[in-house]
């Protein structure tokens, strides 16, 4: 549609969600050339918003690695887990995939409590005080694919979940807790159009199949104030390698031109 100069086009060179002078700026304009990334090696002082955090060579490593991100680095700098971390996952399988780490990070971040309601439906645990994502656009209730909330209220009662999204409670029945999932961690694809203060982006050779450049510069750029990268540098390095580029044999562009003569 571009190439044929049939249809108006605007190109977007200001970015916003990062400062000017960022390294996550940095870093993705090299993973977009294909090439490895300059970032900064992991610290307790880190000076750059871009940091990388080798992780061990297994994927458990990882989970350990992020646990003590969460736990010990991230306080010193002044995030706090609940509100400004978001781990974003390529895949949901797998030790670091979203399934296990949102097992794992509930335990971590948001435990049990006395205090705390808790249900148990089709074998996934929700608590109040966890974060969760909805899953389809629910029209009705007026929350959409994507949207992120806290869970505030659970009443075995009513049987209903309350969740605030921004300034909004929205109360979802226990029948239709299916449109909901925990949200510690996410894939990077539902996190496409998001931002959050701090990203942490796990990248591992168990995700080989997903590693690509799109999917690995996407991941990088949803962080506003920092970006953590942990992982091996042979898995980044095939992310940085690999693109997914399809070509698509739709003759539009002809179509357009011709269409443009009559």
């Amino acid at each position: 549609m571009i190439n044929s100069g049939r249809v108006p086009v605007v190109r977007l060179t200001q970015v916003f969600r990062q400062a000017q002078t960022s390294a996550i700026i940095t870093a993705a304009h090299q993973i977009n050339r294909g090439q490895y990334p300059t970032i900064e090696p992991i610290s307790d002082n880190p000076v750059s918003d871009c940091i990388w955090h080798g992780g061990g060579h297994q994927p458990e490593h990882g989970v350990q690695a992020i646990c003590e991100l969460i736990t010990d680095l991230l306080p010193g700098l002044g995030f706090n887990p609940v509100s400004d971390v978001q781990v974003l996952c390529p895949m949901t399988r797998g030790v670091i995939g979203t399934r296990n780490l949102n097992t794992v990070l509930q335990q971590l971040i948001n435990p049990p409590s006395p205090s705390k309601v808790e249900i148990n439906r089709g074998g996934n645990l929700l608590r109040e005080g966890d974060r969760i994502i909805q899953l389809t656009n629910d029209y009705n209730r007026e929350v959409f694919n994507g949207d992120l909330g806290i869970i505030q209220n659970i009443d075995t009662v009513e049987q209903e979940v309350a969740v605030q999204y921004g300034e909004r409670t929205v109360v979802y029945d226990y029948a239709d807790l299916n449109e909901i999932a925990l949200a510690w961690c996410v894939t990077i694809h539902k996190s496409q159009g998001s931002e959050y203060p701090v990203v942490i982006l796990p990248i591992y050779m168990q995700h080989y199949m997903m590693l690509t450049r799109n999917l690995f510069y996407t991941g990088l750029t949803r962080a506003k104030k920092l970006a953590i990268v942990v992982g091996a540098k042979k898995a980044i390095s095939l992310a940085v390698r690999s693109t997914d580029d399809q070509r698509r044999y739709t003759r539009l562009q002809q179509r357009l031109l011709q269409a443009g003569l009559h």
